[in-house]
């Protein structure tokens, strides 16, 4: 007979549907108009953009397991595993809090970054 693995039960429509509001470009004034990062230097400034099974910053690309979606108060609570690297990958718990429209990233448990605003979409 076959069975369905426990962890797939997780992955429910319902928790891809919670999850589409962390979708998107996510950053700071700078980081949102792709501006310098030293006046005058040509590395630029780049938000994080996040999607279904990744995440960019810049260069830097990371694979997304997602473990846990909930919403939580004012918004919402993600879990994934990270998988980040370009010549070497390193494994990451990568927790997502949405609230009042900015996002916080806990990278580890112990590292934040943000809160960030949503960037403006471009046309």
């Amino acid at each position: 007979m076959w069975r369905v693995p426990i962890f797939l039960l997780a992955l429910s429509p319902a928790m891809a549907d919670e999850r589409t509001a962390l979708y998107g470009l996510w950053g700071d004034e700078r980081q949102c108009a792709a501006q310098p990062i030293v006046p005058g230097a040509s590395l630029l400034a780049q938000p994080f953009e996040i999607r279904p099974g990744w995440m960019r910053h810049g260069i830097i690309w990371c694979r997304l397991d997602w473990l846990l979606v909930e919403p939580r108060g004012d918004g919402l609570f993600a879990s994934t595993r990270a998988q980040c690297g370009e010549d070497a990958v390193r494994d990451y718990r990568l927790d997502f809090a949405l609230s009042e429209e900015t996002l916080t990233m806990i990278w580890d448990e112990r590292v934040v970054t943000g809160p960030l605003p949503r960037c403006p979409e471009q046309s």
